[in-house]
């Protein structure tokens, strides 16, 4: 099993296609380097997407990323070739002007010019978990967490939570996702990074919430070696029982339950393996 050294920087996402039946955008980089990054098939990769001072910094990020970064889209709302695994180092700059919110609309230039993208969506039944309200009722209380107490500005003091984004840590117990005044559709979207199906709201809860979470993903079990999560420094007893989400999610009155629903999905139509030259 793979594993990834790093969580990469994520855009918030939606499970909806609402882009990429648009006009397409003509905003570009002002100038863009790709390169090849590590195989597809390496066991340990350093992942790093960031988009800050008008550049953006991609590490081994793979062909798929890009692609659910440009449309704000989820992993497994991409269906495409094979090669869409394949990984790449991207600098870029942006046009006079542009901010981080148009680095979706330049990554679709970029696939287009570089990687000749053509796709289009289409809305597939598709296994999910749910996640409902369990049968004693919610045990989640609104937040009292005001959008000015932790405003998104260069002000923000280091390591403040902004409202509405999720923490994603790593502890001996799992993973642990905090943040203030979270949506549930947010959280479902986070949630499916670590379970092998689509999470969605279900509940009909529309407040917002303070999230902290703590869970041992599937995927990180197969670790081993001391000082793994779920062991102790010494790779002896566990140092804290392990939690599964489904067991995590029903301290605030909620469950997971297996269900089919119709999601918008992105068929990639035509992708080159590599791109055009620099």
């Amino acid at each position: 099993m793979k594993s990834l050294s790093v969580f990469p920087v994520v855009f918030a996402a939606s499970f909806s296609v609402a882009t990429a039946q648009q006009p397409q955008s003509n905003l570009s980089f002002e100038v863009a380097s790709i390169r090849p990054g590590a195989s597809p098939d390496a066991e340990m990769i350093a992942i790093r997407m960031s988009a800050e001072s008008s550049r953006i910094h991609y590490v081994n990020v793979s062909l798929r990323d890009l692609i659910r970064v440009a449309y704000r889209v989820m992993p497994f709302q991409v269906s495409g070739p094979d090669w869409l695994g394949n990984r790449f180092n991207i600098e870029a700059r942006y046009p006079a002007g542009a901010t981080d919110d148009q680095v979706p609309e330049m990554l679709q230039s970029l696939l287009r010019d570089r990687f000749k993208l053509q796709l289009h969506s289409e809305s597939k039944e598709h296994a999910v978990f749910a996640l409902v309200v369990g049968k004693n009722g919610p045990k989640l209380k609104p937040s009292e967490v005001k959008a000015t107490d932790y405003p998104d500005s260069p002000n923000r003091k280091p390591g403040t939570p902004v409202r509405g984004d999720i923490q994603i840590m790593g502890s001996p117990a799992g993973m642990h996702l905090k943040g203030p005044a979270i949506t549930l559709s947010r959280l479902c979207e986070t949630l499916s990074m670590f379970v092998d199906q689509p999470v969605v709201d279900q509940t009909g809860l529309k407040e917002r919430y303070d999230i902290d979470l703590t869970f041992m993903p599937d995927n990180m079990r197969m670790r081993g070696g001391p000082g793994s999560p779920g062991q102790g420094v010494d790779g002896g007893a566990e140092a804290q029982p392990r939690v599964t989400l489904f067991e995590a999610v029903q301290d605030f009155g909620l469950k997971l339950e297996p269900r089919k629903a119709p999601l918008q999905m992105l068929i990639v139509d035509h992708i080159e393996k590599a791109p055009t030259e620099n």
